[in-house]
C-alpha cells in the first residue's frame, strides 16, 4: 500500500508560518504607530503656525516702542482652533525675540515649542516664525 506524502504539517512548517505572520503583524503595527505620530505632528505644526501668526499679529498692533521680547509664555489651542483657551488640544510655549535692525525696523521671531508622544517617550518639537516690523514715520 502506498502512503501519501502529505499527511499533515510538520512542526517546522508551523513555526515558519507563525514567524511570517509575526513579521507581518510587527511591520503593520510599526506602520500604524508611525502614521499616528506623523498625523499628530502635522496637526500640531499647523497649530503652532497659527499660534505664531496670532502672536506676530499682536506684536504688529503694538506701538513700535512696545514691541519687546517675551521670555516664555504658555500657549494653548483647542480643537476648534480658538487661540489661548484652556482646552488641551495643543499645549506648548512661545518665546518672542525682538532684535532692532535699525532706527525704523525690528525683527520679531516667535519660537513655538510643544511635546509629541513617541514610543520611547515625549520629544520637544520647535517651529520658528519671523517677520520685520517697520516704524513708518508719518509723512509731513
Amino acid at each position: 500500500m502506498k502512503q501519501s506524502s502529505t499527511q499533515g504539517s510538520t512542526l517546522v512548517e508551523v513555526l515558519v508560518a507563525i514567524a511570517i505572520i509575526d513579521i507581518f503583524l510587527t511591520a503593520s503595527s510599526v506602520s500604524i504607530l508611525n502614521s499616528q505620530f506623523l498625523a499628530s505632528y502635522a496637526k500640531h505644526k499647523i497649530q503652532a503656525r497659527y499660534v505664531a501668526q496670532q502672536i506676530l499679529e499682536q506684536q504688529r498692533r503694538l506701538t513700535y516702542v512696545n514691541i519687546v521680547s517675551v521670555a516664555s509664555a504658555a500657549v494653548t489651542l483647542d480643537s476648534k482652533g480658538t487661540y489661548n483657551t484652556t482646552s488641551d488640544d495643543f499645549l506648548g510655549n512661545a518665546i518672542v525675540s525682538v532684535t532692532t535692525i535699525d532706527t525704523y525696523r525690528k525683527k520679531v521671531q516667535v519660537q513655538v515649542n510643544w511635546q509629541e508622544q513617541i514610543l520611547s517617550g515625549k520629544v520637544t518639537m520647535r517651529e520658528y516664525y519671523a517677520t520685520d516690523i517697520a516704524n513708518d514715520p508719518i509723512p509731513n
